[in-house]
């Protein structure tokens, strides 16, 4: 499998919930360079971690990923995205239809157990990074 994964935050808590180092679980998309993130991604992930350590890990793990800047166009398009959902009577969380947004943007699956993503159409979406 090709292409940039989105990693949601889900996927990084429970990764640290189980003590494991998200950096040696996802090495092999990582050292591919096919790690993908964005500003909301890491501020969901960043903001619940008690340990300094772990804190400070994290945040270098996420300066080395690729990220998805969060740009007036990206707003534009999540706008847009939020709209057509709407709709047709999907209605997601505002973090979430800007994270579809930079996935679309990069051409990438969404790697997540929110079961919101699976809602937006023609969005690659992956419960787990298979390796």
């Amino acid at each position: 499998m090709g292409g940039f994964l989105l990693v949601d935050s889900p996927i990084y808590i429970d990764e640290l919930r189980a003590r494991r180092d998200p950096a040696e679980s996802f090495d092999e998309a990582l050292r591919a360079g096919r790690l993908l993130t964005c500003g909301i991604i890491r501020c969901e992930v960043l903001r619940g971690i008690v340990k300094p350590i772990v804190h400070e890990k994290m945040r270098n793990l996420f300066l080395v990923i690729q990220g998805c800047s969060l740009d007036e166009t990206l707003w534009s398009e999540a706008a847009d995205l939020a709209w057509k959902l709407d709709r047709r009577g999907i209605v997601l969380p505002l973090p979430d239809l800007a994270i579809a947004a930079c996935a679309f943007r990069h051409g990438a699956t969404v790697v997540t157990t929110d079961g919101h993503f699976h809602s937006v159409p023609d969005l690659p979406v992956l419960d787990r990074i298979e390796q």
